[in-house]
């Protein structure tokens, strides 16, 4: 083994075993829930475009409230990983208890605007009347299962800042196949139960929101030692660790809240340019996540690895070597899922009962999303795992959120209603915004200024 590669990368075994030990499960998680997500296109694929156009609008709002939760677990999961590699357990359970409870406040308020207002909340999406009414019956009654998804998904995902993942993929498995059996039931009126449509997929995924919540308290109470946290200890005090966790929290949370609100921008962007295009898009956008789900698993393991290096007071050696090694596997990784996307585009398409019009921009956009994975998977290591695990969060804001508002937005906009561009070339102005983050971002890993320990003594 050459000197080089010696100091700068890690080849002891133990570690990759480690790697693949947080990664696989976590991309195994990602590919139930985005399972979950292609069952109900395909489902909803047999009652046409509508439908599916319906489900992909309809469902915006828990889309911005997964990522806002997203950002408030990965806020708490820097100071997380940081103080499991110091060992400190108190310290662990205050920063959870004060997750749940951001998380609880959020979901309320989401699930009450799903509940009262959801007209007015379609009609930023949409201007036809047919889908805005179809968008409806699909929101009213998901809102229901905000609050268990957000309370469940917060717990599970700070889990796996000490390296606690298997447990997720048990949860998610299960519920798949809960989700998918009361699709099958709601939408098409099987085993006698109504046929509710689009409103089946909906109440489909409440029962399975509704299970997973119900393990979470389960393995809470009864099975989970390694950090001990309980129900009650929700009340716990910060301890001063609320001025922590918001300094390190807000630019994630503000980063997720407005890629979010920006994918959303994207969305209106793409309702407005006609139904043939969303449904394009939201067939497209499942089989890029599917087919990406280990780089994104790569991403979050990076993120636990090098925040526990940091704190663990192993040295900025030490933590450069493990960033360096982990953005080799996230390349290799993505170039999988370019050849996958690039294989698997022409059967998986075959599956949809769409026009002739819809299947030949969904082709077009998963050739223009295969293409994308090479920067893809160095974007997502850069500043999913390595800048917001090494405490470097408002780098990871500028990059992921600046570029998106400077570049992605204004020229899908000026693309779509301006110059009107074709769907395909939208899509990829919209995407473009990856290949400026990787060249941007790389120089910022090689240089270490990311490295910060964020915890206390």
């Amino acid at each position: 083994m050459s000197p080089f590669i010696q100091k700068h990368f890690r080849i002891d075994k133990s570690f990759y075993a480690t790697v693949f030990a947080i990664t696989v499960p976590i991309a195994l998680q990602n590919i139930i829930s985005l399972g979950v997500n292609l069952m109900d296109t395909i489902m909803l694929g047999q009652l046409g475009d509508l439908a599916i156009t319906a489900a992909n609008l309809g469902g915006q709002p828990f889309f911005i409230l997964n990522i806002l939760g997203f950002g408030l677990a990965s806020g708490a999961n820097v100071l997380i990983a940081q103080y499991w590699g110091k060992g400190d357990m108190d310290r662990i359970r205050r920063i959870f208890a004060l997750s749940l409870r951001v998380v609880l406040l959020a979901s309320g308020l989401f699930t009450l605007a799903g509940l009262l207002v959801p007209r007015q909340l379609m009609s930023i999406f949409s201007s036809d009347p047919a889908v805005i009414e179809a968008s409806v019956d699909y929101l009213f009654p998901l809102s229901f299962s905000f609050m268990l998804f957000s309370l469940s998904n917060c717990y599970l995902m700070c889990l796996r800042a000490v390296e606690q993942v298997k447990v997720s993929m048990v949860i998610y498995t299960c519920s798949f196949f809960i989700n998918v059996f009361f699709n099958w039931c709601f939408i098409f009126g099987q085993l006698g139960f109504p046929a509710y449509g689009i409103q089946g997929a909906a109440m489909g995924t409440v029962m399975a929101r509704a299970f997973e919540f119900g393990a979470v308290i389960v393995y809470m109470l009864f099975v989970e030692k390694r950090v001990g946290f309980k129900p009650g200890h929700l009340l716990l005090s910060s301890q001063g660790l609320g001025k922590d966790y918001l300094r390190n929290s807000a630019p994630v949370v503000g980063n997720e809240l407005l890629w979010g609100l920006g994918m959303s921008m994207i969305t209106m962007t793409i309702g407005r340019m006609g139904s043939s295009f969303v449904a394009a898009s939201s067939i497209a956008n499942v089989m890029n996540q599917l087919c990406g789900v280990f780089t994104f698993g790569i991403a979050n393991a990076t993120a636990v690895l090098c925040g526990k290096t940091i704190g663990s007071g192993q040295g900025r050696a030490a933590a450069q070597r493990v960033a360096n090694s982990l953005l080799v596997v996230g390349e290799l990784l993505s170039l999988g899922a370019m050849v996958l996307l690039l294989v698997l585009r022409g059967p998986v398409l075959q599956l949809y009962d769409v026009t002739a019009e819809t299947s030949t921009t969904a082709y077009a956009l998963l050739t223009i999303l295969a293409l994308l994975q090479p920067v893809v998977g160095f974007s997502s290591v850069c500043v999913v795992g390595i800048l917001r695990g090494g405490g470097d969060v408002n780098a990871n804001f500028i990059l992921d959120c600046g570029l998106l508002w400077l570049e992605a937005v204004p020229l899908g906009l000026l693309g779509a209603f301006v110059f009107h561009w074709s769907a395909p070339v939208v899509f990829f102005a919209m995407r473009s915004d990856n290949i400026l983050k990787t060249v941007i971002a790389l120089p910022r890993v090689f240089s270490g200024k990311w490295i910060r320990n964020v915890t206390r003594d």
